[in-house]
């Protein structure tokens, strides 16, 4: 059995941005479909199509980047064996700006 200790503050965090960006992901691949049936539209049927293409390759990044999130804040989650949590190289880093020239 894998003994992994998750936080389950970010572990619910994450699942909640998993959630509403699926939700974002589906109804703008819903737009796509609608846009391009062309129904009751004065818009040329190619055009729709295009546009309706356009949504859907959108939708498409979308969940492409909700499923590459959510695998990153669920490795954020994960506590090690220490009972502390893991930090990565760039929460460790110390952040400095550009050398002052004088």
């Amino acid at each position: 059995m894998n003994n992994v200790k998750i936080d389950p503050d970010k572990r619910s965090k994450a699942v909640r941005a998993l959630t509403l960006r699926t939700v974002v992901a589906v109804y703008i691949a819903y737009l796509a479909f609608k846009i391009a049936s062309a129904q009751d539209t004065t818009m040329s049927l190619t055009l729709c199509r295009v546009i309706g293409a356009l949504f859907l390759g959108a939708s498409i990044c979308v969940a492409a980047y909700t499923y590459t999130r959510y695998r990153s804040d669920m490795k954020d989650a994960v506590i090690d064996s220490n009972g502390t949590e893991e930090v990565t190289a760039d929460e460790g880093a110390e952040v400095s700006g550009p050398a002052d020239e004088e």
